[in-house]
């Protein structure tokens, strides 16, 4: 998508798109729609939308065509991929980028391909997290639940313990960056240290 000098942090709401959609209520009035739910079905951006509509002409099959189109969006789907990868400081060469449609099908994805490594046969949860990021854990392998503390906030001393009593057989340990009920936000860094310093890896649920 080519840069646009008018597009911005500070105006980004104009430019998204449906936010002033006015819906029916059940007194027969109608007021505009408030999207809670953007981790699930965020609205697009004009931009966005524009450069999909302007790309339609050109769409064809990827990856398995030889016409010029089919080489085109073949070009362009790769490149996206490549974009992703970059931008989050990842070696194209080395990493692969998954575009999914959000993030219960991403968490589903990778639980579903996660597969314990030699002892490495459990997953570290924690009591804040949204289904998403605890359901597809439950057959993926052994899950242990990290407790929080009363005011809603993770409990470190738990998942140190925890982290401590099974170093060699935490394969990772999914968080969420932060509680969707009590809006804490998780020491992720602190979290990752430990997790990396046991061999482990961590998954952070940031929607």
């Amino acid at each position: 998508m080519p840069e646009n000098p008018h597009f911005n942090i500070k105006n980004i709401r104009d430019y998204i798109v449906g936010v002033n959609q006015q819906v029916p209520l059940l007194d027969g009035s109608w007021r505009t729609y408030v999207n809670f739910d953007n981790a699930a079905s965020t609205p697009s951006l004009v931009p966005v939308l524009d450069a999909v509509n302007d790309f339609a002409q050109w769409y064809s099959s990827v990856h398995r065509g030889t016409g010029y189109k089919s080489q085109v969006s073949t070009e362009v789907y790769d490149r996206a991929h490549e974009i992703v990868c970059r931008y989050v400081g990842a070696n194209p060469e080395d990493h692969a980028v998954i575009l999914v449609k959000n993030s219960t099908e991403a968490l589903n994805k990778l639980a579903r391909r996660l597969t314990p490594i030699g002892k490495r046969d459990i997953i570290l949860n924690t009591l804040m997290e949204h289904h998403s990021n605890d359901l597809p854990w439950r057959k993926a392998a052994h899950l242990i639940h990290v407790g929080v503390n009363p005011d809603g906030s993770l409990s470190l001393e738990h998942l140190n313990q925890m982290l401590d009593r099974y170093a060699d057989r935490v394969r990772l340990v999914a968080v969420t960056g932060a509680s969707n009920v009590s809006g804490y936000l998780n020491p992720i860094h602190q979290i990752a240290e430990k997790a990396h310093s046991i061999g482990a890896q961590i998954l952070v649920d940031a929607a």
